[in-house]
């Protein structure tokens, strides 16, 4: 028999109000939980959220923009794509890595490799061909993205490489201006926050100011005209390679101000693929590596006995029938003479008639004006990895150290100490400091560094500059420099032949030589000094410095002159540096 609704209703009773209790002490304890998540670790909360949802993420901003003299940029930015997988988000690794493979040129399991990874964005590839780009997001494969981001591109391939440098993968300059000036082109760094979807990926900034207030690397401008630069480096190449030379420098500086307007190396290479290089090629042998000047150096040594008094241009010098014995050895002339004046001496390059003008300045004046026109010390350019050159002190020369020194022997100079000892002669008598930059800028172009003139002293006078100018025309005119002459140009200058060390006897080589001419033009009106050094050139006719470099020289100025402005038969008027104490500023004036 059934129990009656009297029998049964107590038991539901009962079983109701258990029920409800437990709802009750249920709702009771989600209560408490709520009020201890909501009120007591309300702030605990809210960072643990803030921390799954927003990252800090240190901002680097764009670097700054290399530019030539003339406005032309030389090192910019450009986005580059990179490909990264999420690993959690692809849906068929396997079928992924085969459809991958072929577009990114990697094998499968390399992919595999990489999607195996517990990072939430692990990259696949960093900085990939634009068309390669598109070509995986039109796939649209879940979980692969595709993000581009800045990277250091130099648009004019190998132009100005070595005075340019190049900036790694990390946006950190590494060599050139990119790393001597890398406090200014890399800008500073910030802390910005972004909010995170649940994978992990940057969807939006939270704070737009931050992002907004980060301090742009500011742009450099260089000295240097890329026209020039072209010029130089193209009859650099031609001349390297028609030498059969190993290398070869161009330097070209406007004796007024020091600053450089071409820098010339061969070998060059692409900053835009420096990693396929070794150090070898791409350091900047312009500032890290002197060489013995040769006969270039009796500018120097005729200059010094000018200022000294020692010597007039008509001075007249007997050549020894061009041999003279020194030290117990004999130095020999490349013809014979007899007696030159100061000017002959210098325009034939007579090793005989050097020598004698250096023991008329003796020692200790000679090493005067050395250390005077800046050999043996570092020239101050802006550039990394600057050498000082070898210049001993009299008290170790030997008994022929005087006569070495002056024939360019025993003593080792930097093409830009070079380049900036005979703008002395060129601009009136001034030792300039050098530089390639001329103006760094702000984002705003507001000034931030500005490089002028910067005399360092005076080693000679002005009118021992304006008639040592007159002697190295009459090298060109009618001495060893002829390969040097302009149509329409008077052009001052010296040619340089010296003999490098055999690294397996210790001794002068017979074969290997560095050929050289360094000069100004116009003569009368100096708009730029240049020097050619050749390497080492081993075709025969070619190996002598107004064989081979003299006329590089004239191919460069009647190229660059017109460029500048400046045509045959211009103005006669000298243009000289002068420094005026009242205003600490070198101006450039007519004499």
């Amino acid at each position: 028999m059934s129990p009656t609704t009297q029998d049964i209703h107590p038991v539901c009773k009962m079983r109701s109000g258990i029920v409800c209790l437990c709802l009750l002490f249920g709702f009771v304890l989600i209560g408490c939980r709520l009020f201890y998540l909501q009120v007591l670790q309300s702030d605990a909360g809210a960072h643990q959220v803030k921390q799954q949802h927003q990252k800090m993420v240190m901002v680097q901003p764009d670097r700054g923009v290399i530019f030539d003299r003339h406005g032309h940029p030389l090192a910019m930015n450009v986005d580059v794509p990179s490909v990264f997988v999420n690993p959690d988000s692809l849906e068929n690794p396997q079928k992924a890595a085969r459809d991958l493979a072929p577009v990114l040129k990697m094998s499968v399991s390399q992919l595999r490799e990489i999607f195996q990874r517990t990072q939430s964005r692990a990259r696949v590839k960093r900085h990939i061909p634009e068309d390669m780009a598109k070509q995986l997001e039109a796939m649209k494969i879940p979980g692969v993205v595709v993000t581009r981001a800045p990277h250091r591109f130099y648009p004019k391939g190998a132009l100005g490489s070595h005075i340019l440098g190049f900036a790694g993968d990390d946006n950190q300059g590494l060599e050139g201006i990119e790393f001597h000036y890398e406090s200014y082109l890399r800008g500073e760094e910030n802390l910005v926050q972004y909010q995170r979807d649940a994978l992990g990926g940057i969807i939006l900034s939270l704070d737009r100011q931050d992002s907004m207030s980060l301090q742009a690397g500011y742009h450099v401008t260089l000295s240097i005209d890329e026209v020039i630069q072209f010029i130089a480096e193209d009859e650099l190449a031609k001349a390297v390679q028609q030498s059969r030379a190993k290398s070869g420098t161009i330097l070209i500086m406007d004796p007024m101000t020091g600053a450089i307007l071409a820098w010339a190396l061969y070998p060059t290479f692409d900053p835009n693929h420096f990693r396929k290089l070794s150090a070898k090629d791409w350091r900047n042998r312009a500032v890290t590596d002197p060489y013995e000047p040769g006969s270039t150096l009796k500018v120097i040594v005729a200059a010094a006995a000018l200022e000294e008094g020692v010597m007039e241009p008509e001075t007249l010098i007997y050549g020894g029938d061009g041999q003279m014995p020194v030290a117990g050895t004999i130095v020999h002339d490349h013809a014979k003479s007899s007696w030159m004046t100061l000017t002959e001496v210098v325009a034939q390059s007579s090793n005989v008639g050097v020598i004698k003008v250096a023991v008329e300045l003796r020692r200790s004046r000679m090493f005067k004006y050395l250390k005077a026109f800046g050999f043996g010390e570092k020239t101050g350019i802006d550039l990394s990895g600057e050498s000082s050159g070898i210049l001993h002190h009299p008290d170790t020369w030997s008994g022929r150290s005087l006569s070495s020194l002056a024939i360019g022997q025993e003593i080792a100079v930097t093409p830009i100490q070079m380049v900036t000892a005979m703008s002395v002669v060129a601009n009136g008598g001034w030792l300039m400091t050098p530089h390639v930059v001329s103006l760094v800028v702000d984002a705003r172009g507001q000034s931030i560094l500005t490089n002028d003139r910067q005399p360092k002293r005076r080693p000679i006078s002005f009118q021992t500059a304006r008639r040592m100018g007159h002697i190295l025309e009459a090298a060109v005119e009618t001495g060893t420099g002829k390969g040097a002459k302009l149509v329409g140009y008077r052009v001052a200058g010296k040619t340089g032949t010296s003999q490098k060390i055999d690294p397996e006897t210790g001794a002068y080589s017979s074969s290997n030589v560095i050929a050289s001419f360094v000069g100004f033009v116009p003569a009368e009106q100096p708009c730029l000094t240049m020097l050619v050094v050749i390497d080492d050139p081993k075709e025969e006719k070619l190996r002598w410095g107004g064989k081979i470099a003299a006329p590089v020289f004239g191919k460069v100025a009647k190229r660059v002159l017109p460029h500048m402005g400046i045509l045959p038969g211009g103005a006669q008027l000298i243009r000289t540096a002068s420094f005026s104490p009242n205003t600490s500023s070198l101006q450039a004036v007519v004499q």
